[in-house]
């Protein structure tokens, strides 16, 4: 066999391997190339199941057009890997009702105070958007609270937060760090309520999704 011959081969077996399914592992997500350009990491934390429910709508939503990496929190096993993307969809509950921080009870209460400032350097400039899930019900002053914490934790290693910010109409909370301030009926991301309006996560998934491609989060 000449140089030439094998050469040819061995750049065939790369390229089999490089799409290979099981290239796309969680912590070494696969780049794609789509009509849309930016690789995309989804990780959040969850407690009773919701936040995954809500994650799974909105990887759905963005699947049609891009590649999602999908990651609980305390799955990842690199911050290399989340920092290699271009853009983060960054999600949790809100447990620890009334808490200045640590308000998930998930591995974000220990990621984003003792992980996330040492890698400002990588998240600079980095797009970030956020969603949440509570329960205006039973906790109506501190719904999706959560979403407060991840957008000041976020913005405070320089990332790009503007994204994703969505209208309070058609929920009922008194009150949540979520909201930009209570002059403003916006949130600082998608906010859902899987208790008290499960039927509507799904619809509003998909509309925060398209609202993030028209800002270019994906691009």
């Amino acid at each position: 066999m000449n140089t030439l011959t094998s050469s040819i081969l061995l750049l065939s077996a790369t390229c089999i391997q490089s799409f290979s399914p099981s290239a796309n592992i969680v912590g070494n997500p696969r780049t794609k190339s789509t009509a849309l350009d930016a690789t995309v990491g989804l990780y959040f934390g969850t407690v009773g199941g919701n936040t995954k429910t809500v994650a799974n709508h909105i990887k759905a939503a963005a699947d049609a057009d891009h590649d999602v990496t999908f990651c609980e929190i305390e799955d990842l096993s690199s911050t290399d890997a989340f920092t290699k993307h271009d853009a983060l969809i960054i999600g949790a509950p809100t447990w620890n009702t009334g808490a200045e921080k640590q308000r998930t009870l998930t591995g974000w209460d220990q990621w984003l105070y003792d992980v996330l400032p040492s890698l400002a350097s990588k998240m600079n400039g980095k797009k970030v958007a956020f969603f949440g899930v509570g329960d205006q019900g039973d906790y109506p002053f501190n719904y999706c609270d959560s979403v407060g914490e991840l957008y000041s934790e976020f913005e405070r290693v320089g990332c790009d937060v503007k994204y994703g910010r969505t209208s309070t109409e058609g929920y009922y909370h008194v009150g949540s760090k979520a909201q930009v301030d209570e002059e403003q009926p916006i949130f600082y991301g998608l906010c859902c309520d899987e208790n008290q309006q499960p039927d509507q996560s799904e619809d509003r998934c998909k509309k925060w999704i398209a609202q993030l491609k028209s800002e270019e989060f994906f691009a």
